[in-house]
């Protein structure tokens, strides 16, 4: 596997942490950090992602996990070993917040009209790892090169979609379950050595990125409520407008 030092233009984690797209404005507006769930991102629940198995990130028989929260599992087809929970798998790539400029967001349906305007390829990104945040929540981390059509269209959206409430997903990822504890430090260490050899097989499996969907993007109101998709309309690269997406 190519070490993360010899791709520099590949946007990994340590390059998000260091990368300004737009210098994202999130939280400006008071009711910014109640009404973030809004975004613009790849539906990644495994009814529409036949090239991998996200199923395989997960721990249901509480092997090496002895902990998460209510909701359980978000990814692979959700849980009910709790509560019931659907599959809400997905990856955001610009929140834009509440429904409204008056709480610091957009209206929906002006950004479906910005979405549907923009014509562009397949979105494909890579795997990178799993990762533990401090805020004990697993995460599948995913790259992609900043020239890509998903690097291309973070750049638009986040010029004509920019607002009070605006951000970009930080690091880019699909959260996998919330509120995690280990059963110990060993379990931890092998559950995380059984994920890194899933990761790298998906990357072999899959050089080129892989591919959520038909590669299209999503308008969630929230991570259970997909409001529209847009499917890729070129077989490579990305046209926009951004002058007359402005004036949508």
């Amino acid at each position: 596997m190519q070490d993360e030092a010899d791709r520099p233009n590949v946007v990994t984690p340590e390059f998000m942490a260091r990368y300004d797209h737009l210098t994202p404005s999130g939280h400006m507006h008071p009711a910014c950090k109640l009404n973030r769930l809004a975004n613009i991102g790849l539906d990644c629940r495994a009814e529409v992602s036949p090239q991998i198995d996200l199923n395989l990130l997960t721990d249901r028989s509480y092997t090496h996990l002895c902990e998460t929260s209510d909701d359980g599992w978000l990814i692979g087809g959700g849980d009910n070993t709790k509560l019931e929970r659907p599959d809400t798998a997905h990856a955001e790539i610009w929140r834009f917040g509440p429904d409204n400029k008056a709480d610091g967001g957009l209206p929906f349906d002006y950004v479906e009209a910005v979405m549907r305007a923009i014509k562009f390829a397949p979105i494909r990104v890579i795997p990178s790892r799993v990762n533990l945040t401090p805020s004990n929540e697993l995460e599948l981390l995913l790259e992609y090169d900043p020239g890509s059509v998903i690097g291309q269209l973070l750049g638009i959206f986040s010029t004509a979609l920019a607002c009070p409430c605006g951000d970009y997903g930080n690091p880019f990822h699909i959260t996998l379950v919330r509120g995690v504890k280990f059963r110990s430090d060993a379990a931890q260490a092998a559950y995380f050595s059984e994920m890194e050899s899933v990761v790298a097989q998906w990357r072999s499996d899959h050089p080129e990125g892989v591919m959520f969907n038909d590669g299209g993007i999503d308008l969630f109101a929230n991570r259970e409520k997909i409001l529209a998709h847009v499917s890729p309309s070129l077989s490579s690269g990305v046209e926009a407008d951004i002058a007359a997406l402005r004036e949508i």
